[in-house]
């Protein structure tokens, strides 16, 4: 029996914990497949999880060090811990220094220095972040990444052998697969839009470009913008922001139904969980013109320049008026490329582990 042990000690942002939180599950039922050590966060929502197959009981990582130091110290001379003859799945964007076969999931674009938009002390963070990546990095028996994209700008910057790096594309999360698909609620023609952006408050999330908009053009076009933070800035009510913090599954279904599209200003994704779980709803996307969404939308979606005001409204304009004829869009094409559910995800990355344990390691190179 294959055995697999996971890390995902560093997962903290929203749409990683999505991902996380539907496939491990799917992971622990995979017949063939025993789940040994799962090496938790501190905190969060990820550090109460409770397996569900039989095994050892999941172990918190306890950092009394500064966050970034202290995960600096854990992918170096902290990586020993993790090591064993058990495969080692890591959720974290970044190889450890592990003699055990390692699997890593890179989700973060910041990884890439060609796709990452960080700048200041974050710029600093991932310039470090790439640096132990490229010295850890010969240790990665398999890499597993969620676009075309992805791939293409890891092989290139690190050098990495394509046949190491495997594309695994997520559906939508297992909260909104399982729930009901809400009606559409009808729109009043010639009504100003109402829009949901579902995104933490980080620079490449582009939040900034709402300060640049004109008031007249926008609220011409826009009635009320969902944002999922907690502060803005002085402009909360005359841009029509609701801003509403972090939300649970029920209340951001509640938020897809009673929008009309939605509007994702991210400069930088890695996939984009949003942008599927809209296309699961039917729902119209507005989005910035970035190679994460065209990859993922196609001709359905309307982009628009992320630097540009004018262009944004413009789009906006553009929707408003499709959805005053009557248009929607038509995602079947675009799900169809996705997984039909996580059992085939988990099933992928449990063939992926198969190879990984008969890749030979390099982890005699020293970091």
């Amino acid at each position: 029996m294959k055995r697999l042990n996971i890390a995902m000690t560093n997962v903290a942002g929203l749409g990683a914990i999505q991902l996380t939180t539907s496939l491990i599950p799917a992971l622990e039922a995979v017949p063939g497949l025993s789940i040994g050590r799962i090496y938790l966060p501190d905190r969060g929502p990820l550090s109460a999880y409770c397996r569900l197959s039989p095994g050892p009981v999941p172990l918190a990582t306890v950092r009394r060090l500064p966050n970034a130091l202290s995960r600096l110290v854990e992918c170096t001379v902290g990586g020993a811990r993790f090591s064993s003859a058990a495969t080692l799945l890591v959720l974290g964007d970044v190889p450890l220094r592990t003699t055990a076969p390692q699997i890593l999931f890179v989700q973060t674009p910041h990884i890439l220095a060609g796709l990452s938009t960080a700048v200041g002390l974050d710029g600093v963070k991932f310039r470090i972040m790439r640096a132990i990546f490229r010295a850890n990095a010969p240790r990665v028996a398999a890499f597993i990444v969620q676009s075309e994209v992805m791939r293409d700008a890891l092989v290139k910057e690190y050098r990495i052998d394509p046949s190491r790096v495997m594309i695994v594309q997520q559906p939508p999360p297992e909260w909104l697969r399982t729930a009901p698909k809400p009606p559409r609620q009808a729109r009043t023609v010639g009504a100003p839009l109402c829009l949901f952006y579902p995104a933490a408050e980080y620079p490449h999330k582009n939040h900034k470009l709402l300060n640049r908009l004109a008031l007249q053009d926008w609220s011409a076009v826009v009635a009320r913008l969902t944002l999922t933070i907690d502060k803005f800035g002085d402009r909360d009510d005359e841009l029509g922001l609701d801003l509403v913090g972090r939300l649970g599954p029920a209340e951001m279904l509640q938020c897809y139904e009673s929008s009309d599209a939605l509007l994702f200003l991210s400069t930088a994704e890695s996939y984009g969980f949003p942008l599927v779980e809209a296309m699961w709803l039917g729902l119209p996307i507005v989005v910035a013109d970035r190679p994460y969404a065209r990859a993922l939308c196609g001709d359905q979606a309307l982009y628009f320049d992320e630097f540009d005001p004018r262009k944004l409204i413009d789009a906006l304009c553009d929707l408003k008026g499709r959805l005053d004829q009557g248009w929607r869009p038509d995602w079947r094409d675009r799900l169809a490329e996705l997984p039909k559910d996580w059992t085939a995800v988990a099933d992928a990355i449990a063939a992926i582990a198969a190879i990984a344990i008969a890749t030979p390691n390099t982890n005699d190179r020293e970091v």
